[in-house]
Order: C-alpha cells, then structure tokens, then sequence
C-alpha cells in the first residue's frame, strides 16, 4: 500500500516523502491567497482589502477548529496504526467529520442571525460595513468546504498519501485564480466575486480529498454508525489544541491589530496590515508545511517505540527551518517595497507603510520556526500540556498583552513588532526550560 516504511527508511528519505508534498502544497495555498488579495487590491481597491481583512477572522477561527479536529485525528490515527490498533483507526475518523460539522453549523447559525453584531465585532465601520458583509455571508455558506479540505488533508497525508493531499490544494489553487479572474475581472462581482471564487475553489479541494477514502489504496473508511465516545473527543481536542491556537489566535490578533491600526492610522492602515498579513501568510504556511511534514514520521515511531529516530527527526526538522528562515529574511529586507508594491496600483502611502511592516513583521521568523517545529515535534507524541502552552504562548498570550502594551512606547512600529517579540519570547522560554530540564536529568543519574 505504501512507497515508504516509516519504521525502517532513513529519516532523510521519509522527511522528503511527508514534507515536500505537505510544504508545496501549503506554498500552492499560500500563493493563491495572494494572487487573491492582488485581485482584491488591484481590481477593486484598497477599502476591499481592508473589508477581507476584517471579515477573515471568522474563517480563521473555523480553520482553526477543522486544523484541531484534522491534525489531532491524525495525530492518533498514526499512532494507532504504528501500535497496529486497525479497530480504533475508522472510529476516529468519524469523530472528526462529525466534530467539523457540528462546529460549521453553529458558526453559519449564528451569522445569519446577527449578521450586524458579528460586523460590528469584528471591527467593521460604517465605511467598510457593505464590503465586509459581501465577503462573510457567501464565506458563511461556503466554509463547511473550507472547514473540510483543511481538516482531511492532515488525515490524507497521515493514510500516507502525502502527493494526494498535496494535489487537492494544487487543484484549489488553479480554480481561485481561475475564478478570481471571470469573477473580479470579467463579472466585476467586486468582493462578493472574490468570497465566492475561494469558497468554490474549497470544494473542489474538498472532493478531490473525499474521494482519496472511496480508493484501494486508503486505509481509513468511515462509518455510517457513529460510536459517540468521549475519550475519543477529548483526545482529539487536546492533540489538536496547538494547531487550532495557532489559527485562533490569528483570528484573535487581526481582530486586535485591526481595531489598533483603525484608530492609529484609519483605513489605511488596516489596508497596508492586510497586504504584510497576505505575504507573511505564505511564510507561516511553509513552516506549516514543514512541521506538518515531520508529524506522521514522528507519531508513527513513536507509537512504536523508536525513539532513536525521534532525535534525528527533530534536529533535520529544525535544521531545515532555520535556513530556510534566515534566506527569507534576507530577501524581505532586499526586496520588500518591490513585493509590497504588488498589492496596489502606485499608492505611495500604502507601500511606505506595509514595507516597514513587512520588515518588522519577519524580523523574529527564525524563532517562528524553530517554535513551529517544536509545537509539532511534542504534539506528535501526545504532549499535549507542553505544546498547548507553547502554542498558547507563542499565538496568543504574549501577542495580545505586546499589542496592549508595545503600541504605546513604539507607536506603528510597536505594532508590527509585537508577533516576533511573542515568538522571541517563547523560544527563550523553550530553550531555558531544555537547559534546566537537562541540568536536573544530569544532577540525578550523578546522584544515582
């Protein structure tokens, strides 16, 4: 059934075989949620860029559900299949459809009903108020698909079909920009052109991965009787808990950095937020795609019990990483306004302001990945306490309590400083908890 052996091929060999297609696949993602926004930008203005970046927390929150529910079900489907638990495998996958829609459904109900008080919520003025509701209610109806093609796709790669899950975000790609084009362009449907097109471009993604469980080659079917555990619930939420913090958190820090750069700067602000948020979103996808790509090899032999290969795994993983990282850094500092510049039509404005942003914004990605790996690292084994505060930590806490407090002595650079200081933060905190953790190891077996 498999091309690779996850217990005995060389941990090089099976870093390629999971990580390149999961990172390609995220740079697919990442690249045609910009070429959206550069339709968004240039084919119909700065305030629609603004509008999206507001009305996308509520997509950022239910991706942050459907990562929990996908990546904490295959977290334990890889650990069952490395214990040879066949029984427990099909359970769990219904456990996740059945978590992803009951979370879909209460999420669409509760927009349609308060509509205003979601917008308003969300930050959305009586300038931006028509934009905003064009792009959430037709994202509304759509985000089951979204929700899905996110969720299985982790579950895809785990059922070792990493190309397969690779190819549904290919296939999303090619339908967005295809459909952004006839709809912006062609149509000039405006903003309700551009929801519409990612909403469609999710289900084909979506079917594509659902008919991965109908092939010969898929071990994981679902079962039509739904035995209703909780352990299994409970299970899933605490795997996936980092990954859902991750995209929560996202939801939670536009919101905040939205409301911030309204009152600071006005609509312009947001806009220029809005076009580093577009292109720091191919970065975070790719070390997305990275930690997720060393996730199956992980689970798998530690359900297995070959830790010596854990080692390997961690260090090539962070290796990878941070010169990866480090390239990127260089080439934002080089190139920034040229990249910026993509986004609008000559707004000199706009780009003075996102560039220095973007710079700000990418200054700490070192330790974005280097946190990255070790989130995955831990919540491939079932750590879930230490990765859930890591997680926490890195995307949540520090970032709200920096946006509170850095705005106010640095001004705008305070601002786009506060994600990498977060990141900075959790790494020292990470790397003196190793040392102490080692020092007390040590002090025993001396004492031994």
């Amino acid at each position: 059934m498999s091309r690779v052996d996850l217990k005995n091929d060389s941990i090089g060999k099976l870093f390629f075989y999971f990580s390149f297609p999961a990172v390609a696949g995220m740079m697919v993602s990442a690249f045609y949620v910009i070429v959206d926004g550069i339709f968004v930008g240039r084919g119909i203005g700065s305030n629609a860029l603004a509008a999206i970046n507001i009305a996308y927390p509520i997509t950022n929150f239910l991706v942050g559900l459907s990562l929990m529910f996908g990546v904490g079900g295959a977290t334990m489907i890889s650990i069952a299949k490395g214990k040879n638990q066949v029984n427990e495998i099909n359970k769990i996958f219904s456990h996740i459809l059945f978590l992803t829609f009951t979370a879909y459904l209460v999420a669409l109900i509760t927009i349609v009903l308060f509509e205003k008080n979601v917008i308003s919520f969300l930050g959305g003025n009586d300038i931006l108020y028509n934009d905003v509701r064009a792009y959430l209610i037709p994202s509304a109806w759509f985000n089951i698909f979204f929700m899905l093609s996110m969720g299985l796709n982790a579950v895809v790669r785990n059922d070792n079909a990493p190309k397969h899950a690779m190819f549904s975000m290919i296939i999303g790609a090619v339908v967005n920009i295809g459909l952004d084009a006839l709809f912006i362009l062609v149509f000039k449907w405006g903003i309700w052109g551009a929801a519409t097109a990612t909403g469609l471009s999710q289900l084909c993604s979506f079917i594509f991965l659902w008919l991965h469980f109908y092939s010969d080659s898929s071990s994981i079917k679902f079962e039509k009787k739904l035995h209703f555990s909780i352990s299994i619930i409970g299970r899933i939420i605490v795997n996936g808990f980092p990954s859902f913090i991750i995209e929560f958190a996202i939801a939670v820090v536009t919101l905040l950095f939205n409301i911030v750069l309204m009152k600071m700067t006005g609509e312009i602000g947001v806009a220029a937020f809005s076009i580093v948020a577009y292109i720091f979103y191919i970065f975070r996808m790719l070390f997305n795609g990275l930690s997720q790509g060393i996730q199956p090899i992980v689970s798998f032999n530690y359900g297995a019990n070959r830790m010596d290969r854990l080692k390997k795994i961690f260090l090539l993983g962070h290796k990878t990483s941070i010169i990866t990282a480090t390239v990127i850094i260089i080439t934002i500092n080089i190139f920034n306004r040229k990249i910026v510049s993509i986004f609008t039509d000559g707004n000199e404005e706009l780009i003075n302001l996102a560039s220095t942003g973007l710079i700000c914004y990418t200054i700490g990605l070192v330790f974005l990945a280097i946190n990255f790996i070790n989130i995955s690292y831990l919540q491939s084994m079932e750590k879930a306490l230490v990765s859930n505060l890591l997680s926490f930590g890195r995307s949540f806490f520090f970032v709200v309590v920096g946006i509170l407090i850095y705005p106010k002595i640095f001004g705008i650079y305070g601002v786009w400083l506060t994600p990498p200081l977060a990141d900075f933060t959790i790494f020292a905190i990470t790397l003196i908890g190793y040392f102490l953790k080692n020092k007390n190891s040590i002090k025993e077996k001396h004492y031994i």
